[in-house]
């Protein structure tokens, strides 16, 4: 699908996951960005980009996220957390601050606002994370009605090379012995191919697909959680016995996980992966995106034949 030329986005949250595969799909398409981000310095390696341009996320108030998209066609919006801090909570970075992005492209004439939340996304959720996610749709969802063009995203678990949710899974299957203790084996997970993500979004900027409205995107094929974990064992080139625990287990298990560098596991993680969430269809039709399967990918970036570079040049295209 080829973008509109001659256009510019601004991109919060541009530097993540996602944000780096949307990058370079939206350089490609003749596009111009500007990417705001917590930790500039830390993703100097975009600046290679002619098109792009690297700003500082700063306090993210409504006068400053207005004078960002001042002169901006387009905006999306990619910020979000896994793991709440003292700092960046939940009610901040996923209630609160999609409203005030939305508000302020209503005020400044952005011509088109792309909120990315997540799938499971409720306000009656059994985790934080899905509820505050819930929260910031709605305060989109009142912009929305001012008048704001405005398309809601909801992607499943996200895998691809660099993603957290398979790289966590192989990382700690390589430091295990046979036997790999797995939490909430029997839950259900729909993941989605991160480069269909961008499809998605790419597409719900482009002026010839504008959609308005709440779209779930997930990936082909319905996993337990035991089934996706030893595919990434599989791939890996490891052949473990995976051995599932009780809910009262993996409870106990995210209890003390949550102390651990990098917080690998929280009990609100786990009450989101209960909530076990599959949608069956898993593009939005409009769209027409055919959805990768997660088994013609993962050798890409799991099999212990790879470069460790060829995730990177995945991400630039080449």
């Amino acid at each position: 699908m080829p973008l509109s030329h001659s256009k510019h986005a601004v991109l919060f949250g541009g530097a993540g996951f996602i944000g780096s595969y949307l990058i370079n799909a939206l350089s490609r398409g003749g596009w111009t960005m500007t990417v705001v981000t917590k930790h500039p310095h830390r993703h100097r390696s975009l600046l290679v980009i002619p098109s792009l341009k690297m700003v500082e996320t700063g306090d993210l108030s409504s006068d400053y996220i207005g004078s960002l998209i001042s002169e901006s066609d387009t905006v999306v919006n990619l910020i979000g957390i896994l793991n709440q801090s003292r700092i960046d909570t939940f009610a901040e970075i996923h209630a609160s601050l999609p409203g005030r992005i939305a508000e302020a492209c209503l005020q400044r004439n952005a011509r088109r606002l792309v909120n990315i939340s997540a799938l499971g996304s409720d306000v009656n959720a059994p985790s934080q994370y899905l509820k505050s996610r819930a929260q910031g749709e709605q305060a989109v969802q009142s912009v929305i009605e001012k008048g704001l063009e405005c398309t809601i995203i909801r992607p499943s678990i996200v895998f691809g090379p660099g993603d957290s949710f398979s790289r966590m899974f192989h990382q700690m299957l390589s430091m295990s012995p046979v036997l790999f203790p797995l939490i909430l084996p029997k839950v259900r997970v729909q993941p989605v191919y991160v480069g269909d993500v961008v499809r998605c979004i790419a597409h719900a900027i482009d002026v010839k697909f504008t959609d308005q409205g709440k779209f779930d995107v997930a990936g082909p094929e319905i996993f337990t959680l035991r089934e996706f974990v030893s595919l990434v064992d599989r791939f890996g080139g490891m052949r473990h016995k995976i051995v599932g625990l009780s809910p009262g287990l993996s409870k106990l298990l995210a209890s003390f996980a949550q102390f651990a560098p990098g917080k690998p596991l929280t009990p609100d993680n786990l009450r989101s992966l209960q909530a076990s969430v599959a949608i069956g269809e898993g593009m939005p039709e409009p769209y027409g995106v055919q959805p990768t399967r997660f088994e013609s990918v993962a050798g890409e970036w799991l099999s212990p034949q790879i470069d460790k570079f060829d995730q990177f040049r995945t991400q630039a295209g080449r």
